[in-house]
């Protein structure tokens, strides 16, 4: 009864969560669903575990998400998203060219930006709320349905800059601290899985967009979401670039704290642009970003108070023990139960704390190589941790306005199908050629 609780505590969640219920309700019933079938302490599960992970979301993620939604407002609200993006935008299209050639240029400009600031070291949840403005600027210009925004987003911040080798995000330095490898291991399976990841990612969401134009839907502003004026004053683009620069140099050259270096490059942005902003309520603005940044720290919370509900049953250690003794050939065994486990606490780099101490010494002594386990986990975290009850998904939803139906099936694409399909890339070149591991 314990294992059939959490599995239909997840579908609570993901059911209530898709119908647009509050995540605080659909955790709090997930969570009675739980406790109920565990026969666990009902007052001990609220207000000792659940907190427990509340808490922790915050500590982690409260002035990440306070500085990066400032920082985000305020390349907004000065004109500088709308002039890093329209700047690239006329160099790169013009405006009698195909739809296809509008959405390729439009994603890979995302995507290059993403990678950039992913792979300096910046939070992938953070680069998200940075990117968002840019993101509305060159979907406005290239016309893609703003549904597909988060699709794209995703695709530049959860899933090849999170695994592709050298990289400093969590996913990857988790299975670090757990195999003791270095960042780079496994260099040319991870970089084919990356490529392959990218081709998947434009061929498909290409696709979608076009239909989704095919059939009249066209790029079409939230109510909330601020209208550009193409005529509006903005900063020059060198000047609008400087704050992004100087926090990517901050955080690897001086190994500064994120948060340090998130309040420097705010305080710089307003120097900067000061004349764009001088004629703003500033107090308003900066208000009204802090105020906004706190339902996505909150929804990231409940999702984990959820987990570490699930995680402390009986329950789950009989899943992850029935797991870890599946009979597959073991790079199989990583890629499933480092997937799965993923799937589980709703997180790339916590399902991996959980997984690799487990089946990591089988999985050696079967002989696999731990450069392999490296590639091969970072990879297959990031195909099922962003499931529709993902806190690191629906903290995004406040910031663009819109509803998880609405959003998901692009994100669908580009988290789990994008990067299954890079996932098995890795998998083939460390069976196919084990020199290379």
């Amino acid at each position: 009864m314990g294992v059939l609780g959490c599995i239909l505590g997840f579908l609570v969640v993901i059911y209530l969560t898709y119908k647009d219920w509050s995540v605080y309700l659909a955790t709090f019933l997930g969570v009675c669903v739980v406790v109920l079938l565990n026969r666990l302490n009902f007052v001990t599960a609220l207000t000792d575990t659940y907190i427990a992970g509340v808490y922790t979301a915050i500590k982690s993620f409260f002035f990440l998400m306070v500085f990066g939604c400032l920082q985000s407002y305020l390349y907004r609200e000065s004109g500088a998203a709308f002039c890093i993006a329209n700047t690239i935008m006329k160099k790169l299209i013009r405006d009698d060219a195909s739809n296809t050639k509008k959405n390729l240029i439009g994603m890979a400009i995302i995507l290059v930006i993403g990678t950039i600031l992913n792979l300096g070291g910046i939070i992938a949840g953070v680069v998200i709320v940075l990117m968002y403005p840019i993101a509305l600027a060159v979907f406005e210009r290239c016309d893609i349905p703003k549904k597909f925004i988060l699709g794209v987003l995703g695709a530049a911040c959860y899933t090849f800059t999170l695994t592709v080798p050298g990289s400093p995000q969590v996913t990857n330095v988790a299975a670090m601290s757990v195999l003791h490898t270095s960042a780079g291991v496994a260099m040319v399976p991870g970089l084919v899985g990356a490529v392959v990841e990218v081709i998947v990612i434009l061929v498909l969401m290409n696709i979608m967009i076009n239909k989704a134009r095919n059939n009249g839907e066209h790029f079409v502003r939230h109510e909330l979401d601020p209208a550009t004026d193409p005529n509006m004053d903005t900063p020059g683009f060198l000047i609008s670039v400087i704050p992004m620069a100087i926090l990517f140099l901050t955080f690897n050259a001086f190994n500064l704290n994120i948060v340090v270096c998130l309040i420097f490059t705010c305080l710089l942005s307003i120097v900067l642009f000061w004349k764009q902003l001088k004629n703003k309520d500033l107090k308003q603005v900066l208000s009204q970003a802090a105020a906004d940044s706190i339902p996505m720290t909150m929804t990231v919370g409940g999702i984990c108070g959820f987990a570490g509900v699930i995680t402390s049953t009986d329950a789950f250690q009989t899943m992850l023990n029935a797991i870890v003794s599946i009979n597959l050939s073991p790079i199989l065994i990583c890629w499933v139960v480092v997937a799965l486990m993923c799937m589980l606490t709703g997180g790339s780099s916590t399902g991996q704390l959980i997984a690799l101490p487990q089946i990591a010494p089988k999985l050696l002594d079967m002989g696999l190589n731990v450069n392999a386990i490296h590639r091969v986990s970072v990879f297959a975290a990031t195909t099922l941790d962003s499931m529709p009850y993902c806190g690191s998904i629906l903290m995004l939803l406040p910031m663009c306005h819109m509803k998880l139906r609405e959003i998901y099936p692009s994100m669908f694409i580009t988290t789990v199908v994008a990067t299954s399909f890079g996932t098995a890339a890795v998998v083939l070149m460390c069976t196919l050629f084990p020199g290379l591991v």
